[in-house]
């Protein structure tokens, strides 16, 4: 009996305190970690961190309790616990006043049923904890279906899978003209011209043959590169400027964003892709040429929305760690990893000990931005062309440079004679700055002063804990990061650690963005966030499927684009259906393509398109002005505005500075990481196309040119050409109708010189206005 009593109370002795720690309310928990972190200095050591592979054992999940944060969430066996415990305690009482009998098997039952929870709660933690996108990679096997005459590729097949097992069918596939509009404006951001809508309708190759043609002429234009950098733009919260306090220009930033397009075209894999923005300094290269490409791609980190003018510097320089922290993880990764600076993370298993293994990695970082902080201010102030990057030089790079056509004559100088050069406006008193440009200056990164970063204590900046090795993540189910040796960041046993096939996040994440821009919305609905706190995928099996794919592909986007718009679910009509509807009313099983409101960039560069103003090139040397500053001691400018003839991807975007065109159509802050752009309906969007001048212009050009075409006489004609520029495709008869009763009781103004030209501009401009001309279908 006494070796009973013994066993028994080493097994309350083992878990009460566990069962303690559980039941306690969060804010106990968080003011005894906190106070024990102030007291002692240091914060407690966590568990040993959960075993990598494909399966965690309760016993493994076990050990997070105690840590806090990550126990927030109650379940019903919480409430055993506290039931157990106090019964315990009660027993106990008696027990030492002389009852005895029952009182022992009673307490060995309690017990019981306090490990027997554990152990239950360990499954449910194994669930709440861990978020479903660690699980790893596995190639799902294909849905098995009867008589499938319909599918045309395997992500077919999974959709019909789905929507048989809800008793639905996909729609018909959109007609041809729908179709070219289509794949026109998600791979080029344009219209396609009516001699190219022509072109397809009456190619007589089979729908699939032509359209693939379509599609590969898409995918090799430059145009290609422009539309989807911007995707990738909104993501790296890119910007012409730092923003805060201090609004200066960066006056190299165009660099990395004409990088985006340029490797976007050249179809540049997505793990060199990834690689050259976390750490293109350290990677081996071929040329010098390659060698400056892959430091100008490092540009990602440099582009951070900090305050110039904090008054701590050591603040400064971790909010700019914070920053690369938390672009880099929900970019490449869809992690908030950046919400453990001062805490453990509240849902996903990322410590406060993980967040400063990475910090160190930029920590050991030196960024060339081109600004300087107060405390650094030499003699060119805040817009500093000594804190930008040198690049490698040699007689054939220096020349290749001068050849770029991003160059005008003589804007190529040395970087000591890169001087600002006042210009002949003045605006408020003071001469807005303008800058040279030279090749060979960029900004990026490069090795900096390599040590550890210290676990800075609820976030406080100059109140250090522990310091953990950088790169040492403990991340649960994650793979290992490569180990961190020597004197080296640790940058490039990140990209190692990102880009490696098996890793659970990448592909599945840069697979999820694609399918989003495609299909109108992601199977992951929260595109930056696969966590916790993020959407779990509509069709898991179907996302892991895309993510192989694209691995498989040699990570080309081109090759996994192409093959995601030949799958006949890209094909479908957009047309609603009342049954459907009804009972997937949010079209999450996908059997009809989603209509979707173009972006910013397609309506503007379209409307430049139609009024045939648009060109292709791109804008010369550095395009922002300025110095920054707060209220009027200082500007920060554009030489472009938003009608100029260039493409929406090269105007200079200004951090708190946009121009009322980018607010009213929802272009994202550039403060932010935006996968997935907010869409919204406001009474300022109507009146933008009513009022617009770049709405009218494009009206007016587009009506004059219908007019002065001698090859079309008759009005019917003339409408149909309008309707298949705005539309692509031809007007019904009724419509057609319609337009002409239209315009000839319209009451022209008195004063009006060429009433024909103001009718036809009227009807355009109403066509632009309408929804059609603001959706893709």
């Amino acid at each position: 009996m006494k070796t009973l009593q013994k066993v028994v109370q080493a097994l309350c002795d083992w878990s009460l305190p566990k069962l303690m720690w559980v039941t306690m309310s969060y804010r106990d928990r968080s003011r005894r970690w906190v106070g024990d972190s102030r007291r002692n200095g240091t914060l407690p050591p966590h568990p040993s961190p959960l075993p990598v592979g494909e399966g965690v054992d309760a016993c493994a999940v076990r050990q997070l309790i105690g840590r806090p944060d990550h126990l927030n969430v109650r379940t019903p066996f919480i409430v055993l616990f506290a039931s157990a415990q106090r019964a315990f305690v009660s027993l106990s009482h008696w027990e030492r006043v002389g009852v005895r009998g029952t009182l022992l098997r009673a307490k060995f039952a309690i017990v019981f049923i306090a490990l027997a929870s554990t152990l239950a709660t360990a499954s449910v933690l194994e669930k709440v904890i861990l978020p479903w996108s660690f699980k790893p990679l596995r190639r799902p096997a294909l849905p098995k279906l009867a008589n499938d005459s319909w599918s045309r590729d395997d992500i077919d097949r999974f959709i019909l899978a789905g929507l048989a097992a809800k008793n639905l069918k996909p729609n018909t596939d959109a007609p041809r003209a729908a179709l070219i509009r289509r794949a026109t404006i998600d791979l080029h951001g344009l219209l396609p011209t009516p001699e190219e809508v022509s072109a397809f309708e009456n190619d007589s190759a089979p729908d699939e043959q032509a359209f693939a043609k379509v599609i590969d002429r898409l995918l090799q234009s430059p145009r290609f590169g422009e539309r989807w950098a911007r995707h990738w733009l909104d993501v790296v919260r890119y910007a012409d400027s730092v923003g805060r306090s201090w609004n200066a220009p960066f006056i190299q930033a165009f660099r990395y964003r004409d990088w985006v397009i340029d490797s976007l075209n050249n179809d540049k894999p997505y793990t060199r892709f990834v690689a050259e923005q976390l750490a293109g300094d350290l990677l081996p290269a071929k040329s010098d040429e390659e060698k400056k490409q892959s430091i100008i791609g490092t540009g990602f980190l440099a582009l951070g929305c900090v305050d110039l003018t904090a008054l701590q510097y050591e603040q400064f320089k971790m909010d700019r760690v914070d920053d690369q922290i938390d672009v880099t993880t929900r970019a490449f990764l869809g992690m908030t990893i950046a919400c453990a600076r001062c805490h453990d993370h509240k849902t996903d298993p990322v410590t406060q000990h993980d967040y400063y293994a990475l910090a160190g990695l930029f920590y050991s970082t030196e960024t060339w931005s081109g600004t300087a902080h107060k405390a650094e201010l030499g003699a060119n102030l805040y817009v500093d062309p000594d804190r930008l990057l040198r690049l490698p030089t040699t007689k054939s790079s220096v020349s290749a440079s001068k050849s770029s056509t991003l160059l005008k004559p003589g804007e190529v100088n040395a970087m000591d004679d890169m001087q600002m050069q006042p210009s002949m406006t003045q605006k408020n008193g003071k001469q807005a700055t303008t800058y040279n440009y030279d090749a060979r200056l960029a900004m990026g990164v490069s090795e900096g002063k390599i040590e550890n970063c210290p676990i800075r204590i609820a976030g406080d900046p100059y109140d250090e804990g522990k310091t953990p090795h950088r790169g040492d993540l403990k991340i649960p189910s994650l793979p290992s990061l490569p180990k961190v040796e020597g004197k080296i960041s640790g940058r490039y046993q990140l990209a190692q650690w990102i880009c490696q096939p098996t890793h659970p996040l990448t592909s599945r994440v840069m697979a999820n963005r694609i399918w989003a821009h495609l299909f109108g919305k992601g199977i992951v609905g929260t595109v930056d966030n696969f966590g916790i706190t993020g959407t779990k995928p509509t069709n898991e099996e179907l996302l892991d499927h895309i993510a192989i794919r694209f691995v498989e592909t040699g990570w080309s986007v081109k090759k996994f684009i192409r093959a995601m718009m030949m799958s006949r679910a890209y094909r479908l009509s957009a047309d609603a259906n009342a049954q459907s509807s009804e009972i997937d009313p949010g079209n999450e099983l996908h059997w009809r393509m989603s209509p979707r409101r173009v972006e910013l960039e397609v309506m503007r560069d379209s409307l430049l398109q139609l009024s045939g103003e648009l060109t292709f090139d791109r804008p010369d040397g550095i395009q922002v002005v300025g110095t920054g500053g707060k209220g009027n001691t200082g500007r920060t400018g554009s030489k472009l505005t938003v009608s100029s003839p260039y493409r929406t991807v090269y105007l200079p975007v200004l951090r708190d500075l946009l121009p009322e065109m980018h607010e009213t159509w929802d272009f994202p802050n550039p403060t932010q990481i935006k996968g997935q752009r907010e869409v919204t309906t406001v009474p300022s969007q109507s009146l933008f196309m009513m009022n617009n001048r770049l709405v009218v212009d494009a009206a007016n050009a587009l009506a004059r040119r219908v007019l002065d075409d001698a090859s079309i006489r008759d009005d019917g004609l003339r409408v149909r050409c309008v309707y298949r520029a705005i539309f692509s495709r031809d007007a019904a008869a009724d419509e057609a109708k319609s337009a002409i009763e239209m315009m000839q009781s319209l009451e022209t103004p008195a004063d009006e010189k060429d009433k024909a030209a103001y009718r036809w501009s009227t009807l355009v401009q109403a066509l632009l206005a309408s929804a059609e001309f603001r959706y893709v279908i």
